[in-house]
């Protein structure tokens, strides 16, 4: 890598590194941001400046700059081009010139690292003015974490020993603490004591001499189930992403183990680990073995699907039952003057925020027209134990616009109204929360004939939508068996905790 640089989506720049060519990099970053990819190839012969290789046309919007060894940059740079590495966060574009033969996943990494690292340092969403109001922070960062064109420091842990944080709090307190500590004659610890530390420890990603007077890890398992589910609410299709956070405030050098209780959840192809994880004995054991950084970090993510033969079997209940919280049977119909629908949701764990939204069948007639009953759900009461409803939720209907492809028109933007169906939390021992109402697609005082003839343009929308937490248990059946401390002798408080989220499509 031989710099980065920031730039908006139109490939206007906002911050960059030095480059030790910076007119090459400059033309290739112009050739690049005419692209989406996340690698684009800059053909020495045509002049960076000109159409960046097969990514403009249509048939190689799929390939990728590498696949092509007769593409690939070389070790001294020149005779071949260059590729552009980039990503795309939040309306910014992360760019770094790649000239040599390397693993395309080492400059997407850092760049995705980089931006993680801004959104520790930066408070607030990472944006063009955020980035600029913190111009030297960013530009200090950049400093430490790239040294010779390679990765240097990735983690927050690491920097913030030498880039401090512009934390107001935490200066406030830095503040606080120096001035009680001169008053007293206590000398204080230099934050060039630290970074040295750091320096010299055998770990890249722990520095020497942390203490702490109480000693605690915290992991956090966060899963997201993204699924695709048949009216009767069968699973057709459906995965689990995952990602496990760990918080470590430990003395010394701690060495941990963790082990699951069923690791199989974690293949081989779709798991990956921190840094500071071995994983060799990972491979071997099934153990997830590692000197945690100090503070907070990502220990590891992965990606489990489902068994297929599972998702197929005549045994639908037993399918959804192993791969859903809750079971859904769903109706959805459209007759000669409007529609109807009705959905019957069960919880089989706690589920809280759980949000339906159902698009109705165009064109409507007016939103105040749409009739809804809620029933069941959790059996709500006053302080004097009479029933006070409430436990089904609320609904409201909502417009919004949408764009509508129109042929050779291109497309059109029209508005569309959703039926939105809320429940703040319903258990396995709460009643099924019913949802039951009609709607008009056409005026009622049209003839029949005009009715018929306007129901050709009636449609009903192909699936809805149901998002959803689950504040005590994940969905994969990964769970932690235990997790031991080796090399300290201290006590340590341990805390596992699992959620999760789910976001799941509902064919009509």
């Amino acid at each position: 890598m031989e710099g980065v640089t920031i730039t908006d989506l139109t490939g206007r720049r906002i911050l960059s590194t030095h480059f030790a060519s910076p007119l090459r990099a400059n033309l290739a970053f112009d050739a690049a941001v005419t692209s989406s990819q996340s690698i684009v190839w800059i053909p020495a012969t045509t002049g960076v400046a000109a159409e960046a290789d097969d990514d403009s046309s249509d048939d190689g919007d799929e390939r990728n700059a590498w696949d092509d060894s007769e593409k690939q940059p070389t070790r001294g740079g020149a005779g071949r081009g260059i590729a552009v590495c980039q990503i795309i966060r939040n309306g910014l574009r992360f760019m770094t010139p790649v000239a040599r033969a390397v693993d395309p996943v080492i400059p997407l990494t850092f760049l995705t690292d980089l931006y993680h690292v801004l959104e520790f340092y930066i408070d607030g969403p990472v944006t063009e003015a955020t980035v600029k109001d913190n111009f030297d922070i960013v530009l200090a960062l950049l400093h430490e974490m790239l040294a010779g064109g390679r990765p240097q420091l990735t983690q927050s842990s690491q920097l913030k020993e030498f880039v401090t944080p512009p934390d107001s709090q935490l200066l406030a307190k830095v503040a606080t603490a120096v001035n009680a500590a001169t008053s007293g004659g206590i000398p204080l610890p230099s934050q060039a004591s630290a970074a040295n530390a750091l320096v010299a420890s055998p770990l890249p990603w722990r520095r020497q001499g942390i203490k702490y007077t109480s000693n605690d890890v915290y992991l956090d398992l966060t899963e997201t189930l993204s699924a695709l589910l048949d009216p009767s609410g069968k699973p057709l299709v459906g995965s689990i992403s995952g990602q496990m956070d760990c918080r470590s405030r430990l003395s010394g050098m701690p060495d941990l183990a963790l082990t699951f209780t069923d690791p199989a959840v974690l293949g081989e192809e779709s798991a990956a680990f921190h840094s500071c994880v071995r994983y060799h004995r990972w491979r071997k054991e099934k153990v997830v073995s590692f000197v945690p950084p100090d503070g907070a970090f990502t220990l590891l993510t992965f990606q489990h699907t489902p068994p297929l033969p599972l998702m197929t079997t005549t045994s639908a209940r037993l399918a959804a039952a192993l791969l859903l919280p809750f079971s859904l049977t769903s109706s959805h119909t459209l007759g000669p003057i409007g529609g109807a629908l009705s959905l019957n949701l069960t919880a089989r764990t706690a589920l809280t925020n759980l949000v339906i939204r159902i698009p109705l069948a165009s064109p409507i007639e007016a939103p105040g027209q749409v009739q809804v009953t809620v029933s069941g759900g959790a059996l709500l009461r006053d302080d004097e134990g009479r029933s006070i409803g409430g436990g089904a939720g609320r609904w409201e209907v909502i417009d919004e616009e949408v764009e509508e492809h129109a042929g050779e028109l291109g497309a059109k933007r029209k508005t569309r109204y959703v039926l939105v169906w809320r429940i703040d939390k319903l258990s396995p021992s709460d009643r099924p929360a019913v949802l039951t109402g009609q709607y008009n697609t056409l005026p009622g005082s049209l003839t029949a004939n005009l009715r018929s003839h306007s129901l050709a343009g009636a449609r009903k929308p192909p699936a809805f939508t149901l998002t959803f937490d689950s504040p005590s248990g994940g969905f994969s059946g990964l769970r932690v068996d235990s997790l031991k401390l080796l090399g300290e002798t201290y006590n340590v408080y341990k805390g596992v905790k699992t959620v999760g989220k789910g976001t799941v499509e509902i064919r009509t």
